[in-house]
């Protein structure tokens, strides 16, 4: 049952927005709208793929894949500890036409649900989050994903609050593409 009231939502609105398109073609009006354009989100290429930040006590392993008409990027992420999966999750990232910015929704194993406005800072992103976790407390911080090359970005998580009290900033990880299995085949058979 939970888990239908997070995603009905979701069913909702892709229905209207198809709904509003399609009446949009009716009309006449949306020769234009139905022309192929630029995905908003082309600066968020570089997140596509198998990222995993391996630390002492943990492992975050999170894969990231465009959804159909690169409208969408969608993001699944699993915190394993001693080879046990304890939390996973999905979000959702893309271009609110309104506001005007990227956005991103995100929802965890344990109930929560959370929202990020997406800011770009020269070579880092800054992903300004508020969540309401499982148990209904509020929480808020500000990610920062910093690009340090096609392969390797640094994460951390600053300005942390639950129901307004400062929790303790995450230091910054080291989180590192994995090559996939065909690109690592390959390497492996030329050596």
């Amino acid at each position: 049952m939970r888990v239908w009231v997070l995603v009905a939502p979701l069913v909702v609105l892709a229905a209207t927005s198809a709904a509003a398109q399609q009446q949009a073609t009716v009309e006449g009006t949306a020769a234009e709208q139905t022309e192929p354009q630029p995905s908003a989100l082309a600066e968020l290429d570089g997140l596509v793929g198998r990222w995993v930040d391996k630390g002492d006590d943990a492992v975050i392993t999170t894969d990231c894949e465009w959804t159909l008409n690169k409208r969408f990027l969608k993001r699944t992420f699993r915190v394993e500890t001693d080879g046990q999966t304890v939390l996973e999750g999905t979000q959702f990232v893309g271009w609110d036409p309104v506001a005007g910015h990227i956005r991103s929704w995100t929802f965890d194993s344990e109930g929560g649900v959370g929202q990020g406005v997406w800011i770009r800072d020269a070579n880092r992103w800054l992903v300004k989050k508020s969540f309401v976790l499982a148990d209904g407390r509020r929480a808020s911080a500000i990610n920062v994903i910093t690009v340090v090359d096609e392969n390797t970005i640094r994460w951390q998580s600053t300005n942390r609050e639950i129901d307004g009290e400062l929790q303790p900033n995450v230091p910054e990880v080291t989180v590192v593409r994995q090559a996939d299995e065909a690109s690592q085949a390959n390497e492996e058979a030329s050596q």
